[in-house]
């Protein structure tokens, strides 16, 4: 027993020197230390994956690639994620940054009609790392329409804690069982949810980015609008886009009531 303790504490003091170069960059000394770890054990189950780690440190990221050329720094980064997620805890952040800034600055144009989930998916945590968590939502919010499946399994595991909470929130409101496009909880409507409770989601799309197909995307593009006229204070105009929106879902309507309208009258 206390040959296998010891066994055991060379291991952890080999993969902490692992870890240690890795985080801090240096490359001769992560390689000597998978060496090391290597001689070691050679079962080590972690062996592939701190390999595969510290040749990224030796390959760098690529520069900027041209349009349409992201997919092999794509499927680089769903190697490396969850090996630097899983083996360096904290310090993954830091590390992937590089390559996500790689992959954030590709000429890579994705149209709000056009699919591509895994695409959306990886570019969108890309701008998201880069600090541009506006053109992440804009790239991952599309999939409500296009693919709501695909965006119901993405959304817990979005880097955006803004947008994990509120699908949270959102996939935990009970049925109301009244079906069609009035059901408050289905994945379409989420973008115009979201933007009830964070006023800037409603501003990233233009109008024309959003289809005006269904109940849900009708409501999407009127509340840019009808969140400006609430700021400027009641007039006819903004009784006649309130009354549009509730044409449109009453039960979205009153979600809106009770959320931009009392909130406004509570805070007089």
């Amino acid at each position: 027993m206390q040959l296998d303790l010891f066994l055991d504490g060379r291991e952890t003091i080999l993969v902490n020197d692992l870890v240690g170069a890795l985080l801090a960059g240096r490359l001769e000394g992560a390689r000597d230390a998978l060496n090391r770890l290597r001689k070691e054990n050679p079962a080590h189950p972690d062996l592939a994956a701190f390999d595969r780690l510290v040749r990224s440190v030796y390959d760098k990221p690529p520069a900027p690639l041209s349009a349409g050329e992201p997919g092999p720094l794509i499927e680089r980064l769903m190697v490396l994620v969850p090996a630097a997620n899983r083996l360096l805890g904290l310090g993954a952040a830091a590390f992937l940054l590089p390559w996500w800034q790689a992959l954030a600055r590709t000429e890579a144009v994705l149209d709000p009609a056009e699919a591509a989930p895994l695409l959306r998916y990886w570019m969108g945590s890309a701008r998201w790392h880069d600090g541009d968590e506006r053109e992440a939502v804009r790239l991952w919010l599309p999939l409500c329409w296009l693919e709501p499946e695909s965006f119901a399994r993405q959304a817990p595991a979005l880097p955006s804690r803004i947008v994990r909470e509120a699908w949270a929130a959102f996939d935990a409101e009970p049925d109301p069982g009244d079906g069609g496009d009035a059901r408050g909880r289905d994945v379409p409507w989420f973008p115009a949810w979201l933007a009830l409770r964070h006023r800037w989601v409603a501003h990233v799309f233009r109008a024309d980015e959003v289809p005006d197909t269904g109940a849900p995307l009708q409501a999407l593009r009127l509340l840019p609008g009808l969140l400006v006229l609430e700021s400027q204070g009641f007039g006819d105009e903004l009784v006649r886009q309130r009354r549009a929106l509730r044409d449109i879902s009453p039960r979205f309507f009153q979600t809106y009531r009770r959320l931009v309208v009392e909130t406004r009258a509570q805070a007089r």
